[in-house]
């Protein structure tokens, strides 16, 4: 039988989309979905590579501002903290309970003396000058866990630090004088001294000024020596133990 050539073009156009169906559905589109998976791949691995720099940019500059914070630190404590001995008007902690008793209040009485000096300046004449505290509340009994916790302040802090409210001192002079002797308070060696709430009163040339005080030393060292046992025997020399 003869096809007719209607027939035959017929035939023929099915046997192109035929080709161009197996082309699209076997070659171009699997091609084409695996570059677009291939894209959208590096599309995820861009904004994995973005924000593992985001967070490595984090991290540096974290990095720089904890060394900052520590060089500022480093810097108060160069200045602001007691000598590491008795003998130099400081505190050594790592030393055994019972020498740790003796030398807490020698140097309770070496801060008292610094205190004694700096409320001076400016040349006023000091009406209520500041008292330190004793160490254990003045009594002689006092533990040297005691002292760690209450005096040196090391379980609330984590670290041996002495920190007195001196409470309202009360200075005469002249304006000039009574504003010298606050502000030196920001420079007293050894320690972070606080002077605020001033209050002037009275008439020129003398006046009367009162202000709160606050301080705060920093104390040195690596080694604090271990409890003793209450009662126990006194042994010679110091250090930690083993």
């Amino acid at each position: 039988m003869k096809l007719a050539s209607g027939t035959i073009y017929i035939i023929g156009a099915s046997v192109a989309i035929a080709a161009l169906s197996y082309g699209f559905f076997q070659e171009y589109l699997p091609n084409d979905a695996e570059a677009k998976n291939y894209n959208a791949r590096a599309v995820e691995l861009q904004e994995q590579a973005d924000k593992q720099k985001a967070a490595n940019d984090r991290v540096e500059k974290a990095t720089v501002l904890v060394e900052g914070e520590a060089a500022k630190w480093r810097a108060i404590v160069a200045t602001r903290a007691p000598r590491p001995s008795v003998s130099e008007g400081g505190i050594n902690l790592n030393v055994n309970a019972w020498q740790l008793a003796i030398d807490s209040r020698k140097f309770r009485n070496n801060i008292q003396r610094a205190v004694n000096a700096q409320v001076k300046k400016g040349g006023i004449r000091v009406v209520t000058g500041p008292l330190v505290p004793a160490p254990g509340g003045g009594d002689p009994n006092s533990s040297a866990n005691a002292l760690l916790t209450g005096f040196y302040n090391l379980q609330e802090y984590g670290f041996p630090v002495v920190i007195f409210n001196l409470g309202t001192v009360t200075v005469e002079g002249t304006y000039k004088q009574i504003l010298t002797n606050v502000r030196s308070w920001a420079s007293m060696p050894r320690y972070l001294a606080v002077a605020d709430g001033l209050a002037i009163t009275g008439t020129t040339p003398r006046f009367t000024g009162t202000y709160n005080l606050q301080m705060v030393g920093f104390i040195r060292g690596n080694e604090i020596y271990p409890a003793v046992p209450e009662g126990a025997a006194a042994t010679g020399g110091g250090g930690l133990g083993g």
